[in-house]
């Protein structure tokens, strides 16, 4: 009987494991301003939400067994697929645009075609080698200002931590390099606008060009 009583009480407690609802382990945890979930359903290995943050809709499934997660992320009108497998050991992770999304409307709606993939390969929370690129075209800002920002190439380096690195150009008009480092909560602006260019009265608004000024570095955060 005991016997029984064990095995009886062993699946109850895998059946919950397996079935434990995302909505109240969402509820459980403290969330960053902003980022509180929205919408959640499902479990907390095959589950969605419909909005977290910037982010939305949001799906994921998850199989610890086979060190095997695949999440879609709806992000600036696409929904993007991350893929990790491997984790905690010898682990990669892929980053790739798959679909054009129709998301609630948010402060900054960009627009454009991308195309690539980003890759990193590491072990525990150590980011060794990465490869690929991300590529976007006919970029737009369509809110809260129109402006056309021409062509892009996203990239991500394993130096002193994941870094990741944009180029930002349209010819005649700018051209911008970003650096964003996730682990010192710090992001890098440079660029350059030609005479004339567009977007040359909102990097005066924001107060990042001096005019008359063709160049600026900024930094934002630590």
């Amino acid at each position: 009987m005991s016997r029984a009583i064990a095995w009886g009480g062993l699946v109850f407690v895998l059946t919950l494991l397996l079935e434990l609802p995302a909505a109240f382990v969402a509820r459980q945890l403290d969330w960053p301003p902003g980022w509180q979930p929205g919408g959640v359903s499902g479990s907390v290995w095959d589950g969605r939400a419909t909005r977290l943050g910037v982010l939305g809709p949001v799906e994921w499934k998850v199989r610890p067994w086979a060190q095997d997660a695949q999440l879609n992320l709806g992000f600036q009108q696409r929904i993007w697929e991350l893929s990790i497998h491997g984790w905690p050991w010898n682990w990669q992770a892929q980053l790739a645009p798959r679909a054009v999304s129709a998301l609630p409307p948010t402060t900054f709606v960009l627009d454009g075609s991308w195309e690539g993939r980003l890759q990193v390969n590491g072990a525990g929370r150590t980011c060794r080698t990465t490869e690929g690129a991300l590529l976007g075209h006919d970029l737009a800002l369509l809110s809260p200002w129109m402006v056309n920002l021409g062509s892009t190439r996203v990239e991500l380096q394993c130096r002193d931590g994941m870094r990741l690195l944009a180029d930002l150009q349209l010819p005649a008009e700018h051209s911008f390099k970003v650096q964003a480092d996730p682990q010192r909560q710090r992001l890098q602006v440079d660029g350059r606008v030609e005479p004339g260019a567009a977007v040359t009265p909102l990097l005066v608004q924001a107060r990042w060009l001096q005019p008359p000024g063709q160049t600026f570095s900024k930094v934002l955060g630590k």
